[in-house]
């Protein structure tokens, strides 16, 4: 198998208000329907999401349940949490974990989309406890090397 991409899709009873958070967040419809709507990054086209309504005709019953948000984390690798974290709250959005630094090298907040969907807002950091640093396979370096 040879994959070319992956991207989540988000089944939600709440669709037109996770199209107007994720655009406010900085993805860009491009294919904006009234039951799907994909967005990208427009400076990281592979950074892709989908949003769909539930109970489509057109979808197998696989397909038609709406999200409860518990349990999935969307993660967004940014070049500096704290630029992100700054830029995000001028713009009004309300942080479900305030900006911190882990000891796995990584600088993140969160936020909460419409579903309750966790989205991690994340950079890596110099800092890197030795605890860390040895899990870490092949590189090792952090997480987000």
């Amino acid at each position: 198998m040879k994959v070319t991409n992956a991207f989540q899709i988000i089944i939600t009873e709440k669709f037109t208000q996770s199209r107007a958070f994720y655009k406010k967040l900085g993805f860009t419809p491009i294919f904006d329907g009234d039951w799907y709507c994909q967005l990208v990054w427009s400076t990281a086209p592979s950074v892709q999401l989908g949003l769909m309504k539930p109970g489509h005709e057109t979808q197998p019953p696989i397909f038609q349940s709406a999200t409860i948000g518990e349990g999935t984390v969307l993660t967004l690798e940014v070049e500096e949490a704290r630029d992100a974290a700054d830029e995000l709250s001028k713009a009004g959005f309300e942080f479900a974990v305030d900006l911190r630094d882990e000891p796995w090298g990584q600088r993140h907040f969160a936020l909460l989309d419409p579903n309750g969907v966790r989205i991690d807002i994340a950079s890596p950091t110099a800092e890197l406890s030795p605890e860390f640093a040895q899990q870490f396979k092949e590189t090792g370096q952090g997480v987000m090397a």
